[in-house]
């Protein structure tokens, strides 16, 4: 896997991994394109465990974001992408909630 990538998603998890934060690994998607090399994959080994990775149609690729699956108040959501000029950037909740 690209190691970049694998970057990205490690900055992603970062803040939600936190020792008392409650978030379980295990209910973590990695949400990616369908066509993307990394869909073809069923996990990615983090430094916190396996994360899931799941196909979603609608995300386009070069694009990705982690979710928390359903029935936990305040659920994880964290954008993972590169921005167009090569630099990379994730995007916690609290840049989120001003998209």
């Amino acid at each position: 896997m690209n190691e970049k990538a694998l970057q990205l998603i490690h900055d992603a998890l970062r803040p939600h991994m936190r020792i008392g934060s409650g978030v379980d690994l295990s209910r973590l998607r990695l949400m990616v394109c369908p066509l993307s090399d990394i869909a073809k994959r069923d996990y990615v080994n983090t430094e916190y465990g396996r994360l899931r990775i799941w196909p979603a149609e609608y995300v386009p690729k070069g694009f990705a974001y982690i979710i928390e699956d359903p029935g936990r108040i305040g659920r994880v959501f964290a954008w993972v992408r590169r921005k167009s000029n090569n630099q990379n950037e994730v995007l916690t909740n609290e840049q989120t909630r001003s998209c």
